[in-house]
């Protein structure tokens, strides 16, 4: 029996919690800002898994953490107590003691996070073949033989960096697989399935653009070291904005000011968003703003400093002018033409009105559909994969996208192939038509396959797919 999931972005987050006046964290700052999955679900999932191998009658289970599970790159603490400005958007192998031990010490800050330390627990306990069947109870014994696999992603790049970064890592999952680096694609003979993170078949994600061009299944290494676009996104834009938004007001403030805190709570779970082109809106579109007597134009002005502050910082960042000339495609419309539109014309260095923005979102929007329709989805990647086009294996597995997902690949002499995504465990924001309402959700996915035997009446091989949404406040 062999398991997959993938995308559980664990993160640290006690740097974003405000303080009162008097340097007190109230109960608001504490039970909003929570974006960890609670360890319970961890909990159930095994409890299930274990019911299941039991059914099945499987001798042996693999469950397999296929990428983003430790999350370096969303957290402000890149701008804190780091007087040497390190960043993580460099190559794996020229990471040096600093930024060494900066990696160390967001992996630590991470573990040490109440939701983040009870799931580790529940996945070293199942790496010994243990489990809780109730929260309360006692350890169980797994009907099955565990091995627990990790491959690291492209928010957990870094893992392979230096021994130290996977010693650690290796600790904190309970992994006794030596100290060579983790593996980025793993495949399975029975059942027959290829699992990668996904994140290859990103060109902003990946360092290599595999659009036009068949995938051989082991990528050379540098690929995977070299940082990509996202890497630097996430980190200079999602997780510097709620920094730079304290920066602009104090925390005091913040937290006595509806329309302020609702701001500040959704520049934390931005980067949640589906669309992300919806992000304008998701900004402005704020009930507490309505409630109050503000428009969108008033709470634009209160993002327009932390916006010229940002855009300031970056513009001329060699790395994103570098990445940007390399995206772009010539004769080609596509987000990166406005983004550099955006860039070179300097607008937010003076008068930044909210009618210029929308302007420049609906080019950016304009431009998202053209490149739609120009390119392909992830499972059109998959199916260029070499062990596809060869006939073996029947699955390929992988996330990344946080969008649930099963797609037929292959129907013929050599029998069907399916591409399936592990979506995500962590939150998930959607936005209605119009982009003027939004809402949480929990995402839960996870996929079974069954070898050989483990299924009586069953095909040779076959899989069950769950994709479990939940609704929250």
């Amino acid at each position: 029996m062999l398991v997959v999931i993938s995308d559980l972005h664990f993160e640290e987050e006690e740097s974003d919690f405000l303080a009162d006046g008097n340097g007190e964290r109230p109960y608001f700052s504490r039970d909003l800002f929570r974006r960890n999955t609670p360890a319970e679900a961890y909990r159930r999932l095994t409890a299930w898994l274990a019911a299941e191998a039991h059914r099945s009658g499987a001798q042996r289970m693999d469950l397999v953490l296929a990428g983003d599970v430790f999350d370096l790159h969303r957290t402000t603490l890149w701008f804190k107590d780091n007087p040497d400005g390190v960043r993580p958007y460099v190559s794996s192998t020229n990471v040096d003691r600093v930024l060494e031990n900066k990696v160390l010490g967001i992996l630590a800050a991470m573990a040490a996070e109440e939701e983040v330390k009870n799931s580790l627990e529940i996945f070293r306990l199942l790496g010994n073949s243990r489990y809780l069947e109730r929260p309360d109870g006692p350890e169980q014994k797994f009907p099955a033989e565990v091995t627990l696999h990790y491959i690291p992603g492209n928010h957990d790049r870094l893992a392979n960096a230096t021994s130290s970064i996977r010693d650690q890592i290796r600790t904190l999952l309970g992994l006794n697989d030596g100290s060579t680096a983790f593996s980025h694609v793993l495949q399975f003979e029975d059942p027959h399935v290829l699992i990668r993170h996904g994140h290859e078949y990103d060109r902003y994600n990946f360092s290599e653009d595999y659009s036009d061009k068949d995938l051989p299944t082991q990528l050379p290494d540098q690929e995977y070291d070299d940082p990509a676009f996202g890497d630097f996104i996430t980190v200079e834009v999602a997780a510097r904005l709620p920094s730079l938004f304290r920066e602009e007001y104090l925390d005091s403030d913040i937290l006595e000011s509806e329309a302020l805190s609702t701001l500040y709570l959704r520049l934390l779970r931005f980067d949640d968003l589906r669309p992300q082109s919806a992000l304008l809106d998701f900004l402005l579109n704020i009930r507490t703003a309505s409630e109050l007597g503000l428009s969108q134009e008033d709470i634009w002005e209160k993002l327009v400093p932390i916006a010229r502050n940002l855009l300031n910082d970056i513009s001329e960042h060699q790395f994103l002018r570098d990445w940007l000339r390399g995206l772009e495609k010539s004769w080609q419309p596509d987000p990166i033409d406005a983004v550099q539109v955006f860039l070179a014309s300097r607008v937010w260095r003076g008068w930044m009105p909210l009618r210029l923005l929308r302007t420049m979102q609906n080019l950016n929007a304009n431009a998202v559909i053209a490149e739609r329709d120009k390119t392909s989805g992830p499972e059109r990647f998959a199916a260029r994969e070499e062990a596809i086009r060869t006939g073996s294996p029947q699955f390929v597995v992988a996330g990344h996208t946080h969008r649930p997902q099963v797609e037929l690949l292959a129907a013929d002499a050599e029998g069907v192939r399916y591409y399936v995504n592990t979506g995500t465990w962590r939150n998930r924001i959607f936005s209605t038509q119009e982009r003027t309402g939004f809402g949480r959700l929990k995402g839960r996915a996870y996929v079974i396959f069954y070898g050989s035997g483990e299924r009586e009446g069953a095909l040779e091989e076959s899989f069950d797919y769950w994709d479990g949404t939940y609704r929250m406040g």
